[in-house]
């Protein structure tokens, strides 16, 4: 017979699980990193997942724009000077009359007159009224023109409501990022237990197919009955059955996993050895189930705050409005009708402009209004996520408990089972018990592989849902 293909977690599992039931009741801790410890194989795709997630790409790229924001909102407060070009053609439009001619012609007639007297020639011309254009013909005006905020309270609440902002979206990458290596972790422990149950399932295939050929062979020389022949069929095709699934678990858990680190679903993965799995699970199981862990290390509440802050100051930026503001302008350059700089043609002007608001139909007070509902849903959303995440971690510390007794038992049990399928085994084949005995004791022996294999994945998931749900260890 095929020796039993011994997966995932060796013997010491059981000792160790036995020590970490026999140590002292739960301990406190504040920071312990090693809750946070996995395969060597696991931390390195961890970090190619942190490099190359599509989704994670999505939240940096997320970051990025806010703190886009907060620069604008900071230029807002900074000098801003523009050049202005302006060349004007213009036909028609308003005139300014001067009756120049009505004026002066008599006063010239006059002159005309008196020195015709005298006979001398007139030399006083007769002049037309003046009709002034507002508009010239051609003009240009090229200037540079300096502006520069000197109170605007509306400005400097908005740029503490960006860069709050921008925390908030880095806490929540933060967030992302750790859950992102909970999730690689969980799905390479998913497929680590899927490609051990594929081997424990390949060796019974061996086991159960023997067990048919044996029983056709008997019953064709008329030394067994046709049930027992059925009976071995059907554990056979149920063991097949059994393979089939798993295979498909197998495959589906690998085409997730590569999901997660953005590369092609097929793309092999790397299996951890039964030692190095056990150097992990060993620190997990020696210690006593620790106390006093909270959630207040979360980034997701981190992140709330930030968003609290940033929604109370547009709050307060959004109240700023009814205040009066104050700006200076100073603008220099050329005017005129050419393009020529001089007397004439040379200007500065600089103006300190105040503007007060005194209705607007009551849109200030509603933008108000909306921010501070919006304060008020975040201060909630916080205090309930604060919550939310307090249950996390008791739900987590439980898991892990249960985990580590169930971890025990099904050591145990494949113990046992293995024990009663070797003394079954050599009966069998002392001839003093039947197929049908030899075979119930096969597939005892393969549902405690299988349940030894789910509990030793359950564990390590456990444990990292513990570094998860209080953010114990730093992320990389």
């Amino acid at each position: 017979m095929k020796p039993l293909r011994i997966t995932l977690l060796g013997l010491a599992w059981c000792a160790a699980a036995t020590a970490a039931t026999e140590g002292t009741p739960g301990h406190s801790v504040a920071a312990d990193e090693s809750w946070g410890t996995a395969p060597a194989a696991a931390r390195a795709y961890v970090s190619e997942a942190l490099a190359g997630n599509l989704a994670l790409q999505v939240r940096t790229l997320d970051l990025e724009t806010a703190r886009a924001r907060l620069a604008a909102a900071r230029a807002a407060l900074q000098p801003r000077v523009d050049l202005i070009a302006r060349l004007s053609v213009a036909d028609g439009g308003r005139t300014t009359d001067v009756p120049t001619g009505d004026l002066l012609n008599p006063v010239y007639q006059t002159l005309n007159d008196y020195l015709r007297s005298q006979g001398q020639p007139a030399t006083f011309p007769r002049i037309p009224n003046v009709s002034i254009p507002f508009l010239r013909e051609h003009e240009q005006e090229t200037k540079l023109r300096l502006t520069q905020p000197v109170y605007r309270p509306e400005i400097t609440r908005g740029v503490r409501a960006r860069r709050a902002s921008a925390e908030s979206e880095e806490a929540s990458l933060a967030a992302f990022r750790r859950e992102l290596r909970f999730s690689v972790l969980s799905a390479y422990y998913t497929w680590l237990q899927t490609d051990a149950a594929v081997g424990i399932l390949d060796s019974s295939l061996v086991v159960t197919s023997e067990a048919l050929r044996v029983n056709r062979a008997l019953a064709e020389n008329g030394q067994a009955t046709e049930d027992r022949v059925l009976r071995a069929e059907s554990d056979e095709l149920a063991v097949r059955q059994q393979q089939a699934e798993v295979v498909r678990d197998r495959n589906s858990a690998r085409a997730y996993f590569n999901f997660l680190l953005n590369r092609p679903l097929d793309t092999p993965l790397i299996r951890t050895d039964e030692t190095e799995l056990r150097a992990v699970a060993r620190p997990l199981l020696d210690r006593p189930l620790p106390t006093g862990l909270t959630a207040a290390r979360r980034e997701e509440l981190t992140a709330l705050t930030a968003a609290v802050a940033a929604a109370s100051a547009s709050e307060s930026a959004s109240a700023a409005r009814s205040r009066p503001t104050i700006d200076l302008a100073v603008e220099g350059g050329i005017q005129g009708e050419n393009y020529r700089t001089g007397h004439g043609s040379n200007f500065v002007q600089a103006s300190l402009v105040a503007q007060l608001n005194l209705w607007d139909g009551k849109e200030r007070r509603s933008d108000t209004l909306r921010a501070s509902l919006a304060r008020q849903q975040l201060e909630l959303q916080l205090e309930e996520t604060r919550r939310r995440l307090d249950l996390q971690v008791q739900q987590a510390m439980d898991d892990f408990a249960a985990t580590t007794i169930a971890m025990q038992a099904a050591e145990r049990r494949r113990l046992a089972a293995v024990r009663a399928f070797e003394l079954v085994s050599q009966r069998e084949r002392e001839g003093l018990v039947n197929q049908l005995t030899f075979l119930d004791a096969r597939a005892e022996l393969t549902r405690a592989e299988l349940n030894r294999i789910i509990s030793g994945q359950r564990l390590f998931t456990a444990a990292a849902a513990i570094d998860r749900v209080t953010a114990l260890s730093p992320l990389p």
